[in-house]
């Protein structure tokens, strides 16, 4: 019809080219948002995971050797209990322990899988890793440390004594059996002095009759009496070993994983529950600070291996390598690494972002 007019070729492809720039800038918005925030989320995530890490072993870690109101260090705590059936689990007359990944000290250098190597090989640490590490047998990562942490429970409510008990009882009796039951490892503490047992029985409610006798079951106990009295008003609480260590997590990366009689409870033959603490925590190295000099502070940084004395224990230091998830940035040319407590771990070329955390824990009860 006449007057009727349309766009020109060239009205046409001048439309289309600021389309396009239009839509070209949009998209370049929305990728370098989606960047950002893939960035920032992966930050925050990996310093989550490090900082929770660390949180929860230094929680463990100050109330280490800690034995109501006696601690393991202390020449009058003593255990009845028989340590030789797991060192890891039983052995309460060290507030700590500690395994080293061989090869990974100061000085070292470790290289990380693109996936985590499960090591089912206990020989792999020195000292090898006690057999009662089954829950974690295929699950535990080759190169990092051990810790273990033993005390009474914290923030429990611990029953009391409401008689004196003479040298050489198979039983005492409590005002009231708290958690106390038969099966569970236990310590009774007047402050002067301290012994570690396991429950045979437990007879009454309140008051309830303690008895050495009866305890089926690992570990037991080397002897069915106290070797020395205590007064009343002792106290008697559950004991607790916890064990940190790296392992495959839930998500198949490497995540730090606790091994911990809960309550004082043993869970038969595999003894320990396990459970994941922190997601993608790809490695741990320990240090244990020695105190050789009787001041309380530790006088050298030493590995597990390296350790004479476990009473001798005033302080760890502690370092962990958090990643974040895949995709929190551009994929590096080289191979990225990092130094944990002097061990240089290199990490797989991938997307995704990593710290170093670390920490020195004074052991409270092992300097007071």
């Amino acid at each position: 019809m006449k007057g009727e007019q349309g766009f020109s070729l060239v009205e046409l492809m001048v439309a289309v080219a600021l389309s396009l720039v239009l839509s070209g800038a949009v998209i370049s918005v929305f990728v370098g948002s989606h960047t950002a925030y893939q960035s920032t989320s992966g930050t925050g995530s990996l310093a989550d995971s490090g900082r929770f890490a660390l949180d929860t072993i230094q929680e463990s870690a100050r109330g280490a050797g800690f034995m109501e109101c006696n601690h393991a260090t202390s020449t009058t705590s003593q255990t009845i209990l028989n340590s030789l059936a797991s060192a890891l689990a039983y052995d309460f007359r060290f507030g700590v322990g500690g395994y080293e990944a061989t090869g990974t000290g100061p000085g070292n250098s470790l290289t990380l899988a693109t996936s985590p190597v499960a090591d089912a090989s206990l020989a792999d640490w020195a000292p090898a890793l006690d057999g009662s590490f089954n829950p974690a047998t295929n699950m535990q990562v080759k190169g990092s440390d051990v810790v273990a942490l033993r005390s009474s429970v914290a923030r429990g409510a611990p029953a009391y004594t409401n008689a004196d008990i003479p040298n050489g009882a198979s039983s005492f009796v409590v005002a009231n059996a708290s958690t106390l039951q038969a099966g569970k490892l236990a310590v009774i503490s007047d402050c002067t002095k301290s012994i570690a047992f396991q429950i045979g029985a437990v007879t009454g409610g309140g008051p309830a009759t303690i008895n050495l006798t009866g305890a089926t079951g690992a570990p037991g106990n080397s002897l069915v009496a106290l070797p020395f009295g205590f007064s009343k008003g002792a106290l008697v609480s559950p004991l607790t070993t916890v064990v940190y260590y790296i392992g495959v997590g839930a998500n198949g990366n490497s995540a730090l994983k606790r091994l911990e009689l809960v309550d004082g409870t043993v869970n038969g033959a595999q003894i320990f529950t396990d459970e994941e603490i922190s997601p993608d925590i790809e490695n741990m190295q320990v240090l244990y600070g020695i105190d050789t000099n009787g001041t309380h502070v530790a006088s050298a940084y030493v590995t597990a291996n390296q350790v004479a004395d476990w009473n001798t224990i005033v302080a760890l230091r502690v370092a962990v390598l958090s990643a974040s998830p895949p995709g929190s940035m551009p994929r590096p040319a080289a191979a990225p690494t990092f130094n944990l407590l002097g061990t240089v771990v290199t990490a797989p070329v991938d997307t995704r972002l990593r710290k170093v955390f670390d920490i020195t824990i004074t052991l409270r009860n092992a300097v007071e």
